[in-house]
Parts: structure tokens; sequence; C-alpha cells
């Protein structure tokens, strides 16, 4: 599986208003939202190439979370949820580890579970975690998924290297 690494340069204005279905909210992961966290990355993930099972899922949180990735920025890591139940997180980083990671904000992850896809929710995620660091913010995207590689054209981020 290819992987293209995008950027997207710090705005002046970060703020930028995206709905959410109602109701919706955006917050903070805390370590308390590991499993919820681990079920929905599990939940993204069914029937792909990629499935999971629901240790392998919080084993990668969890690695997250630790800072195996780099440093866990709280601000820009957020869920979406309607009410108890998390609909889709954004992971960032500070510096990730990889050679080919440019220094700053990196987003590790970002998954929507099925039943709330094209919904906006991947949008907002996004978008609050670029503006809760309020600087330039990578990220690597599956060459085979088109509709997140829109996504982030769409945000702003521009493929590099």
């Amino acid at each position: 599986m290819a992987n293209s690494l995008m950027v997207r340069e710090h705005r002046a204005d970060p703020t930028e208003l995206v709905p959410l279905p109602q109701p919706v909210d955006l917050r903070e992961l805390r370590e308390q939202d590991l499993d919820a966290a681990a079920e929905a990355y599990r939940l993204s993930h069914h029937g792909s190439s990629s499935q999971m099972t629901i240790d392998e899922a919080t084993a990668d949180v969890r690695a997250t979370w630790q800072g195996e990735y780099g440093l866990w920025l709280p601000d820009a890591s957020l869920g979406a949820w309607r009410g108890d139940e998390l609909l889709g997180a954004v992971l960032t980083v500070r510096d990730a580890p990889w050679d080919d990671a440019p220094p700053g904000p990196f987003i590790v992850d970002l998954f929507v579970i099925p039943s709330a896809r094209r919904q906006g929710i991947a949008r907002a995620l996004v978008t609050a975690a670029v503006g809760a660091v309020r600087e330039s913010v990578a990220l690597r995207v599956d060459d085979t998924a088109p509709a997140a590689r829109a996504l982030y054209l769409h945000l702003g981020f521009r493929e590099v290297g």
C-alpha cells in the first residue's frame, strides 16, 4: 500500500466553521476514551485490507497515546460524539518519527465509523485539529483512498515529496 505525504500550511485565520450533523459534538479525547476510540478505529477498518481485531486496534491507539508516533497533542486529538457513541476521531502528534515527516504537528490517523460517513464529520475533525495547532500540519493519505485525498485537497493540503 503506497501513501503520499501531504501538508497544509498555516493560515493567518485558522477559524473555519464546519457544521456537524445534530446532535454530534467534538471534544478532546481523554485516556478514558481509549476503549471507545479503539472500537471506532476497528469498525472504521472493518471489511478492508487493514481489518484488525479489537486487541490490535487498542494496541495501535494506545501506542499513539503513549507517544510512539510523536508527542500526543490533546488539543488536536478530538473525537466526534453522538451521546456516548464515538463516531470518529483525529489523532495528532508533534514531530512524527518518520524520516520523511516534516517537523511539527502530524495527523497520525483520521477515522469515522461506516454508519457515520459522508456527514461532514471527518472534515470537522481535521478542521478542528488544524485550528487547534495554529501551524502547518502534515499527514499521510493512502493512495487507494480517493475520497480521503479529495477531502484533504479541499481542506488546503497539498502533496509534497
